[in-house]
C-alpha cells in the first residue's frame, strides 16, 4: 500500500514539473519564450518584413532614435561597449554580422520591442511606436560588418 502511494505521488511529481517546464515555454500571450534566453519571439517572427521602406530618412530616424534609446548600452558603433552596457552580461555586438541568420528583421523587431529582463534590456514598446522599432531595426541592419 505505501508503495503504491510513492508511485502515485512520484508521477504525479513528474507531472507537475512537465507542466512548469511547459509553462516556462509558451506564455500566456501565447508566444514563444526560450527560456534559455528570456525573449519573447511571437511564432512567425522571423517572417515579419517591417513596412517601412529602407531608405535614407527611415535610416536616419531609426539612427536618432538608436542614439537616444540605445546607444548607452550597445556603444556608439553598436559593438556592446555603451557607459551603461552590464560587463558581466554585455549587450549584443550589433556590427556581427554572423548574427543576421539568428536575427533577421522580425526577431530583432520583437526583440526591440519586447526587451528582457536578464540580460537587461528595456523593452521599448511603451517608449516609442512600432514604426520607430522597425526603423531602429533598419538602422541597426547599417552597423553590421
Amino acid at each position: 500500500m505505501i508503495g503504491r502511494h510513492l508511485t502515485r505521488m512520484a508521477w504525479l511529481a513528474a507531472v507537475g514539473l512537465w507542466l512548469v517546464a511547459v509553462a516556462n515555454v509558451v506564455d500566456v500571450a501565447g508566444q514563444v519564450q526560450d527560456a534559455s534566453d528570456g525573449w519573447h519571439i511571437p511564432d512567425g517572427a522571423a517572417a515579419e518584413q517591417s513596412p517601412l521602406p529602407a531608405n535614407g530618412a527611415v535610416i536616419a530616424r531609426g539612427k536618432g532614435l538608436y542614439q537616444s534609446k540605445c546607444q548607452r548600452c550597445h556603444g556608439p558603433d553598436g559593438a556592446g561597449h555603451g557607459p551603461e552596457a552590464d560587463r558581466e552580461h554585455p549587450p549584443a555586438d550589433l556590427t556581427d554580422a554572423r548574427r543576421a541568420s539568428r536575427n533577421p528583421d522580425g526577431v530583432m523587431f520583437y526583440k526591440i520591442w519586447n526587451g528582457r529582463a536578464k540580460p537587461r534590456m528595456p523593452a521599448m514598446k511603451s517608449e516609442v511606436p512600432a514604426a520607430d522599432a522597425w526603423a531602429i531595426v533598419h538602422y541597426v541592419k547599417t552597423l553590421r560588418k
